[in-house]
């Protein structure tokens, strides 16, 4: 009876570990996810704004008298 006892106690353990360890990697997946879109998202506010400020075309000729050679 120990026996059994002792094997359905190790088997709830594996089974609690294993959904833990399961429910923390689909949690640290979703959070990475997360951060990556949120990184190119502001990756394309950055180059919208770059793209916006560059067809200025006081900024075009102000750059251009600048390095011109």
């Amino acid at each position: 009876m120990m026996e059994i006892l002792k094997k359905f106690k190790a088997v709830v353990f594996a089974a609690f570990a294993l959904f833990l360890y399961l429910f923390g990697y689909r949690h640290a997946k979703e959070t990475a996810e997360k951060e990556q879109l949120k990184g190119e998202n502001n990756a394309l506010k950055i180059a919208k704004k770059a793209r916006n400020s560059l067809s200025d075309n006081e900024c075009i000729n102000r750059l251009h008298g600048k390095y011109k050679r």
